[in-house]
């Protein structure tokens, strides 16, 4: 029974680290593509404030 329970809270800590790296990895990708697609339209010609509202437009905030 011990073992049991010994694998279900490992299994349980693995995921919720797994998960939690997930999510930084996609937070990190995320801002990524901002940068990039911010260079991208301000490389463009748009002013601060159209780049602004198309990246949020684009990224969906």
């Amino acid at each position: 029974m011990r073992t049991v329970i010994t694998l279900a809270i490992g299994f349980w800590l693995g995921r919720q680290i797994y998960i939690k790296y997930d999510k930084q990895t996609a937070l990190k990708k995320e801002e990524q593509i901002k940068k990039r697609l911010k260079s991208f339209l301000e490389d463009n010609g748009l002013t601060k404030s159209e780049v602004k509202e198309t990246t949020e437009e684009i990224i969906g905030i």
